[in-house]
């Protein structure tokens, strides 16, 4: 077992004295939920949630190998579509089904959502903003241009009506 595993099978305790992360849902189904963290632990804290939640139910050599694999997902999600930072804020919700017949645990409904600082958020408005000006400058110059040769073209009929 790695030392990462051994540690967080310590905090499991801990854990379950101080922070239910999980909801059941049915029998044999669980959503887990990490609270807010940074990104760069969501790997721990998902194990250990998994491991507080469903280690009267599951066996741990089954919780440890299913999340590992939950958490190569979750850092394609977090790394490659959603580009976090490792220092980013965010919530990871997930729905975790066991199916004893298979001795698996089988992920669904992931969900990952990303909190932004007020300077963030401030940032992405101005930013949207100017390309809305960009954007709306644009279109004025266009109609601009339309309207210059409209009046061309009528300057054009009213001398050879002339």
């Amino acid at each position: 077992m790695t030392e990462e595993i051994g540690r967080d099978l310590e905090r499991v305790e801990e854990y379950e004295h101080t922070t239910s992360r999980a909801s059941f849902l049915g029998e044999n189904k669980v959503e887990l939920s990490t609270g807010l963290i940074i990104a760069a632990r969501y790997a721990d804290k998902m194990r250990r949630i998994a491991l507080v939640a469903l280690g009267r139910l599951v066996p741990r050599e089954v919780i440890v190998r299913d999340v590992a694999e939950l958490n190569k997902q979750l850092y394609d999600i977090l790394v490659n579509k959603m580009k976090v930072g490792k220092l980013d804020v965010v919530r990871i919700v997930v729905d975790a089904t066991y199916k004893e017949a298979e001795k698996r645990l089988v992920f669904s409904n992931i969900r990952v959502t990303r909190y932004y600082t007020e300077e963030e958020c401030k940032g992405l408005a101005e930013g949207d903003l100017k390309k809305r000006v960009e954007q709306l400058e644009k279109e004025n110059n266009k109609l601009k241009d339309e309207l210059k040769k409209i009046r061309e073209t009528l300057s054009a009929v009213i001398r050879e009506a002339e």
